[in-house]
């Protein structure tokens, strides 16, 4: 974007600059009618204030625009914290269901648990009311 502009202000600001290298006519300053001076100098004055003004002119119509920024800044800043925290707590989770997976898996191979070998346990054993 930048060489855009480069390639647009460059060629004027040099006719600008060859208009000021012409007009080198003496004026009388409209408040001070006393003193003299060049065309150019008049025009480059008032070519600086208009950048000048321009300068201020953008600068405070995009005030908002940077308050709602540094506003979104602070709350994708806390935003982050908030996911990185929840991200710590998800990996937790995660390694306690791992690890209660792998004592499932050593429980239930070490103790074979299976539904006939408990209905075999029932009948088995002998009642009381004998």
């Amino acid at each position: 974007m930048w060489l855009l502009k480069v390639l647009i202000s460059l060629p004027l600001l040099t006719l600008f600059v060859m208009f000021l290298v012409q007009n080198n006519e003496l004026v009388a300053v409209w408040p001070i009618p006393d003193i003299e001076v060049a065309v150019s100098v008049v025009y480059f004055v008032l070519f600086g204030l208009g950048y000048l003004f321009g300068r201020i002119a953008s600068w405070s119509a995009y005030a908002p625009l940077r308050a709602n920024l540094r506003k979104q800044k602070k709350e994708n800043k806390q935003l982050s914290k908030e996911h990185e925290k929840l991200n710590n707590e998800h990996e937790k989770l995660n390694q306690q269901v791992t690890s209660l997976q792998e004592e499932r898996e050593k429980q239930g191979s070490e103790s074979g648990f299976s539904l006939n070998k408990k209905i075999k346990g029932w009948f088995s054993q002998p009642s009381n009311d004998e």
